[in-house]
């Protein structure tokens, strides 16, 4: 069995080859970025997923399963539309087309939600795209949805919640602060947080994160509806006080600007029983997943 990953070199990446590395060492692997920063165990395609010719290398026939989690972030597809036009939206429809009888995972995007949400979030909310990063995943889905309605495709596409810890001052990501966190208490540095302490986002380490998606890749489930993955609610005063256990927290401070707490710090409680049921998991409790990503710093 072979299984393409795009984004391979990316955080979210790098964990999922670490998982299959680590617990379906039988799998072959083909890994997809535009650079790689040092050798791999595994071949490697490097080159740019708008080039027709790197789509028809990475869904070639002997490609049974594509992990797809190369995207360009949000804050970079706001201020670039045919930048991800071209990126979130016509690569994803090139590998629905391309991989046609195969299975196909796709990450998505709770961004697809909108930035003013109800009360409770679960498989009976709908979305409500208020970024052109949102809007794209959303559009996606649809054709997505489309293909399994059709027979043309096996699979699901994923709604990823807020993954922690990206590298620090991760660029295009509105949601960097949230690693950042992280970066700051681990290495005791100043770091002013644009949310209040009662501000609460989703949250899902990067090693959890991983392990849905090789769940989701070698599961034979497909869901025509995206599936949106667990994950916890945290208010970020919990946050930093469960990191003080673990790492120094006296220079963070709070610089609430409206507009990040409107968009990444107002998440009401999420109930997410289709990926339940599917085995997707969170990382547990909110120390668990401090003690996970201070490990994985």
């Amino acid at each position: 069995m072979r299984i393409a990953i795009t984004g391979a070199a990316g955080f979210v990446g790098q964990a999922v080859v670490r998982q299959l590395r680590q617990s379906h060492s039988d799998v072959d692997l083909l890994l997809a970025d535009r650079a790689f920063t040092g050798p791999s165990a595994y071949p490697t395609l490097v080159g740019d997923l708008t080039d027709p010719a790197i789509v028809r290398a990475l869904c070639s026939p002997e490609t049974d399963i594509l992990l797809h989690l190369a995207a360009l972030p949000g804050g970079a597809a706001e201020r670039d539309p045919q930048a991800s036009r071209a990126i979130n939206l016509d690569v994803p429809l090139a590998f629905i087309e391309a991989m046609e009888g195969r299975r196909l995972i796709l990450a998505g995007s709770i961004a697809v939600f909108g930035g003013t949400l109800p009360t409770q979030v679960d498989d009976t909310t709908p979305p409500a795209p208020a970024s052109v990063y949102g809007a794209h995943k959303y559009m996606v889905e649809i054709a997505f949805a489309d293909a399994v309605r059709r027979g043309a495709i096996q699979g699901m596409v994923l709604r990823l919640p807020g993954i922690v810890a990206r590298p620090a001052a991760a660029g295009g990501f509105g949601s960097a602060f949230l690693s950042d966190i992280f970066h700051a208490a681990k290495a005791g540095t100043p770091y002013a947080i644009p949310v209040a302490p009662d501000a609460t986002s989703w949250l899902l380490s990067a090693r959890a994160c991983a392990a849905n998606l090789v769940t989701a890749a070698l599961s034979d489930a497909t869901a025509q509806q995206a599936v949106t993955l667990p994950a916890l609610q945290v208010r970020i005063g919990d946050l930093i006080d469960t990191l003080a256990r673990f790492g120094d927290v006296q220079q963070l401070t709070f610089e609430e600007d409206a507009t990040t707490r409107r968009t990444f710090g107002s998440y009401p409680p999420l109930t997410t029983r289709r990926a339940d049921d599917l085995g997707f998991r969170h990382d547990g409790s909110l120390t668990q997943l401090v003690e996970t990503v201070l490990a994985d710093l």
